[in-house]
């Protein structure tokens, strides 16, 4: 399988707010493309990706598996963070970053 490498990577918890209680939707993975063997992104591109079904670690690596079966490599001490779905459609968009 054809993998794509990211520096820089957060995985993102995302979560939805309704009538006061907060609801988890899944987890995805925001991060800059080093390496693309896909060729669907451009290095030092920004890009977030469909939620996350599985992981799996590597050595120092984490391998990320998608909803949309794509398969991503990642440092292990990557970040992670909570952010909301309005934050996650922005973030999709390119005009918002995690830093």
């Amino acid at each position: 399988m054809d993998k794509t490498y990211l520096k820089d990577a957060y995985i993102l918890s995302v979560y939805d707010y309704k009538d006061f209680e907060k609801s988890f939707l899944g987890e995805f993975l925001s991060g800059v493309v080093i390496d693309d063997e896909t060729f669907r992104f451009r290095p030092f591109e920004q890009m977030v990706t469909s939620k996350i079904v599985s992981k799996s670690a590597d050595e120092d690596k984490l391998e990320i598996y998608t909803h949309s079966e794509s398969c991503y490599v990642i440092d292990a001490d990557h970040k992670l963070i909570d952010i909301s779905f309005v934050e996650l459609v922005v973030m999709r968009a390119g005009a918002y970053s995690v830093d």
